[in-house]
């Protein structure tokens, strides 16, 4: 009787360990447009402007270093 107890518990474990949800990560708000075309907030790093592929990566490339570099901080 021990043993049949052990055994279903044992499975129990065992598919309770293959139910683990999904982690992808999907925020389900893809329009198809390329991301440099505007955010939709008023909340814009100064300088850049929605829709110019230039400018897009101009700020892209200043945020890398000036606040995203840890190696930039620390040296």
């Amino acid at each position: 009787m021990m043993t049949r107890i052990a055994y279903a518990g044992l499975l129990a474990l065992a598919l309770a360990a293959c139910s683990e949800p999904s982690q992808e990560v999907r925020s389900g708000t893809n329009t198809g447009e390329p991301l440099y075309a505007g955010t939709g907030s008023n909340f814009v790093a100064p300088g850049w402007k929605p829709g110019d592929k230039a400018s897009w990566s101009r700020e892209l490339n200043l945020r890398t270093q000036r606040g995203q570099n840890e190696y930039n901080k620390v040296n």
